[in-house]
């Protein structure tokens, strides 16, 4: 299901085929804008811009993160830019990315882009799935929910969820363990284990003295058959909340396991 946003390319809607044309590499090879397999993040940017060193940086660190999805990453960059410039700069961030030039701004053009750096994000059949010009709060949360949800592995509540935290959400530790461990939930129900525990790891770091991520991240690994490495995050969540449910039931099911 695609969800439908007020945000768009200024020519390309949500839901619409994106234009892909054959563009030339950094390396001289030709290639398309949008792959034929996968999910596609194409990233329009500006080397000489902060904003889009920023976004290339993270970028880089969610590409380790989501190393193992079929997303296809291709950087799009005007040729007034001297190609070994280009080059310096993804190299100093560390990302990985399939760069086009876009000759004349043509793509630019067409797309209607408004500003760099921006993301779309397009399925195989080469619809756009979701535009993401940029924002100061919540880019890379924004980004990986829309990819999650272009691969399946998040319904819509949870793509919501990502999309419009509240004021008071951004900036509470508490209210961002609990995003992730709504998202820990989801991708654990739609049997995407390793990402689902990796999440809720995340909420133990956002909030490290709550209960409920040790609990979750102890269930997690009890359910996955490591009772040694789960056992000291339900400790630790029943020393902070000595009568949590979830951490009591899956303790007692890790001692009866005899592991």
């Amino acid at each position: 299901m695609l969800i439908m946003s007020g945000m768009a390319f200024a020519y390309v809607d949500i839901g619409s085929p994106v234009p892909n044309p054959s563009l030339t590499g950094l390396d001289d090879v030709e290639r398309s804008l949008v792959h034929s397999e996968g999910v596609t993040a194409f990233l329009f940017f500006d080397p000489q811009q902060d904003h889009s060193l920023e976004v290339l940086r993270s970028v880089a660190g969610l590409q380790s993160e989501m190393k193992d999805d079929d997303i296809h990453w291709v950087g799009v960059v005007s040729d007034r830019f001297p190609p070994e410039t280009v080059a310096s700069v993804l190299a100093g961030s560390g990302v990985s990315l399939e760069t086009v030039i876009d000759s004349g701004d043509r793509l630019y053009g067409d797309l209607g882009v408004r500003l760099y750096p921006t993301i779309g994000i397009a399925d195989s059949g080469g619809t756009l799935r979701a535009y993401l010009p940029y924002a100061k709060i919540n880019y890379m949360g924004a980004l990986e929910a829309h990819l999650r949800h272009a691969l399946d592995q998040i319904d819509d509540e949870a793509l919501d969820l990502a999309l419009h935290p509240t004021s008071a959400d951004v900036s509470s530790k508490e209210a961002d363990a609990g995003r992730l461990l709504k998202f820990a939930r989801m991708l654990w129900d739609r049997e995407k284990r390793d990402k689902a525990l990796a999440k809720a790891q995340e909420a133990v770091e956002a909030a490290p003295d709550l209960a409920d991520p040790h609990a979750m991240v102890g269930f997690f690994q009890v359910e996955m058959g490591n009772c040694e490495e789960g056992r000291a995050h339900l400790k630790r969540a029943l020393d902070i909340d000595p009568g949590h449910p979830e951490a009591l039931a899956a303790l007692t099911r890790c001692s009866s396991s005899g592991l």
